[in-house]
């Protein structure tokens, strides 16, 4: 019998999930050190391990189809894995799969069913094999109108990406602009969407940076 004494052993031994550590205890009986080599052999306890450690390197990528597009990030631990192709082959299925299912949120999107594993046992699986803690960390899903193009970028290898809904029929266009977002960070996308707090800050600070320049200040 299974016994919730023995799952929290299991756990603190090896690190992996409640329910995993309880699939693991009835696939062995009961029997700890089975269910120990069970999870490794599934990946699970090594995962389950990484899962303390920091995911800061990885990639922001763009993925569209028709008229959606989804912008997303997946962290890895090095820069090095980042571009191992098993991770790049994940990093690519995790953004087909949100233009496909079109999540809510982060929850949603882990949950997402695929060829019978979830995203989450997806990810889970890729850290046992690359050898590094994985992280599916954030997406946005962007629309756009009929006479509307997107335009993306990734700027150093996926470090940084952008995407913009530009009314054009130019797709060169729309990447130059999706460029200049990456580079310039804007918070807004004109000054009619801007609250009128900030355009009276910014308006202020622009007087002030005038009034203290001392040749700009003369043709004041």
């Amino acid at each position: 019998m299974v016994t919730a004494a023995l799952v929290k052993e299991l756990r603190e031994l090896t690190g992996a999930g409640m329910m995993d550590c309880k699939k693991a205890l009835e696939a062995t009986n009961g029997d700890v050190q089975a269910a120990i080599k069970w999870l490794q052999e599934k990946g699970m306890a090594s995962a389950a391990k990484k899962a303390g450690r920091i995911a800061a390197e990885g990639l922001a990528k763009v993925a569209h189809k028709d008229d959606l597009a989804v912008i997303y990030e997946v962290n890895a631990e090095t820069d090095f894995v980042a571009k191992n192709e098993s991770f790049l082959d994940l990093v690519d299925m995790i953004g087909a799969s949100l233009l496909v299912y079109q999540p809510a949120n982060i929850d949603e999107a882990n949950a997402l069913v695929i060829e019978g594993k979830t995203l989450a046992e997806r990810i889970v699986d890729a850290t046992a094999t690359i050898g590094e803690k994985i992280s599916f960390r954030r997406f946005e899903l962007v629309t756009k109108e009929e006479d509307e193009v997107f335009g993306s970028y990734m700027h150093m290898g996926g470090k940084i990406a952008g995407v913009a809904v530009v009314k054009t029929t130019d797709a060169e266009v729309a990447r130059d602009m999706a460029m200049q977002v990456v580079s310039m960070n804007p918070l807004y996308v004109s000054q009619d969407t801007m609250p009128a707090s900030v355009v009276e800050e910014q308006t202020h600070l622009q007087k002030e940076i005038l009034n203290n320049d001392p040749v700009l200040s003369q043709k004041n």
